[in-house]
């Protein structure tokens, strides 16, 4: 029978082994799901409460995947987290020696409002029954503003030839804001931020909106003879070939999705993996809260300088997604002594010139620490030229429009020509190596440019240029 219950004590584990792939089931229990949706896929300064399961415990646990190149000619890219599945997850474990692996619990379930968003999308047709769900339900609350970050690989048994317009196993992740109106994002009705067209890392694809399905993230349709859709997010495994340790005949690539959870919201929080039409062939996504650290959120700008009797003053704007626990480490001129631990600081140069920016933000909740530097030129008040040597040299016209005119006293002294927009932010970088050059200016917007003209660290000046499309 369907087991619907408030998760309360006792662990029954239950753990299958197969190469790298091992899953081990939950049972009826609160404190081991509670404790592992908080420190696996939630982390620090968060509380949840009315953690509910609907489902058989045979079809949810958790996984642990060590890579194995024999096995895998990609690797799975997930170490551990969450498994979901519409049936058992010991069918997701390989090898991959049967096309269909079913744990048919045949359970109707109804929810109207799944139901309807499903036909919306077109991943299941009017009338169609929801069939074996795997639920988790909670309510969240933050107490600082912060982002999370999962990663997802969505897998299937129905892949290809079980691939349908009509129906179709599918995964969500609603998000709901309850009790309180504080997070402009969220309200009453439940969002899933699981859809494709939220997907982080997928910047490559040509992606179609849909919630994430077997009809919605596919390869071509040799039945109904369609095109793909998602294709490529999609990853075949129909006989093994890309992980024998993964018993899905297909699964998705690992996907990144983000949740921003302002401090005091009470959101409620859906995860549910569904089967369309039957309760035959499963389904199963792989879920694991990610620590970003293969993907480079850190980032700053920084604005124009100011002068007074102190120096030459820039501000720095840090633009990375803010978490809790992170800790900023600035050093403004690459010397390697930190300048400062604000997240938005104002440094004073004292004298003009090119300089190396580097940020470093460490997060120790999550363990992650990521780097990001810039090399960033410091303008002088004066706006004319700053020279160091005698040597003769030429920019024009200025403004400029499609061609800039560089014209050098000596041929083949291999000089740079750096240029940088008015934060000081270098753009390109060209070599020089003839007495008269021309810069090709059609991709620069119009605007006020800097150049920066050196030769062997012996002689560098610096020029104001504008650019008049």
């Amino acid at each position: 029978m369907i087991l619907r219950f408030v998760l309360v004590v006792s662990l029954l584990s239950v753990c299958v082994m197969c190469a790298q792939l091992t899953v081990t089931t939950f049972q009826n229990n609160s404190d081991d799901l509670e404790d592992f949706i908080l420190t696996e896929l939630l982390g620090c300064e968060i509380e949840i409460s009315n953690v509910q399961f609907i489902g058989n415990y045979e079809s949810i646990g958790t996984f642990t995947f060590v890579e194995n190149q024999e096995m895998c000619e990609n690797n799975f890219d997930l170490d551990r987290g969450l498994i979901m599945t519409t049936g058992s997850v010991s069918n997701a474990v390989g090898p991959n020696n049967s096309g269909d692996n079913s744990q048919e619990w045949n359970e109707i379930y109804e929810d109207s409002f799944l139901q309807n968003y499903l036909q919306n999308f077109g991943v299941i047709n009017d009338g169609v029954s929801l069939f074996d769900p795997s639920i988790i339900e909670f309510n969240l609350q933050s107490s600082i503003s912060q982002n999370l970050y999962f990663e997802l690989v969505f897998g299937s048994e129905e892949y290809p030839e079980w691939m349908s317009p009509f129906y179709a196993d599918a995964f969500c992740f609603f998000v709901s804001e309850v009790e309180n109106d504080i997070d402009p994002n969220y309200d009453s009705s439940p969002i899933n931020i699981m859809e494709t067209g939220n997907i982080i890392n997928a910047e490559e694809c040509d992606i179609i909106n849909k919630p994430i399905s077997v009809w919605t993230v596919r390869p071509y349709s040799e039945v109904f003879n369609l095109p793909s859709m998602n294709g490529c997010l999609y990853q075949f495994n129909d006989e093994g070939q890309l992980c024998d340790a993964i018993s899905y005949d297909g699964y998705t690539s690992n996907l990144l999705f983000n949740l921003a959870l302002v401090s005091g919201a009470k959101y409620h929080i859906k995860l549910v993996i569904i089967d369309g039409a039957g309760p035959a062939i499963d389904s199963g996504i792989f879920l694991k809260k990610s620590i970003s650290d293969n993907f480079n959120f850190a980032d700053f700008e920084w604005g124009q300088a100011t002068y007074s009797d102190d120096g030459i003053s820039i501000s720095f704007t840090n633009t990375s997604p803010l978490n809790s626990n992170d800790n900023f480490f600035w050093d403004f001129n690459n010397d390697g002594i930190i300048d400062s631990n604000l997240a938005n600081p104002t440094y004073i140069y004292s004298e003009p010139g090119t300089y190396l920016v580097s940020l470093e933000i460490i997060n120790d909740c999550l363990g992650s620490s990521e780097t990001i530097s810039y090399e960033v030129f410091v303008e002088s008040n004066n706006t004319n030229i700053i020279s160091n040597s005698s040597e003769s040299f030429s920019f024009y016209p200025n403004p400029a429009s499609n061609l800039l005119n560089v014209d050098l006293s000596y041929d083949n002294k291999d000089y740079l020509l750096d240029f940088f927009d008015k934060s000081g932010r270098k753009l390109n970088t060209f070599k020089l190596k003839n007495s008269r050059n021309k810069i090709d200016l059609t991709n620069y917007e119009n605007g006020v440019y800097y150049v920066r003209l050196s030769n062997n660290n012996q002689f560098q000046t610096f020029e104001r240029i504008i650019i008049v499309q």
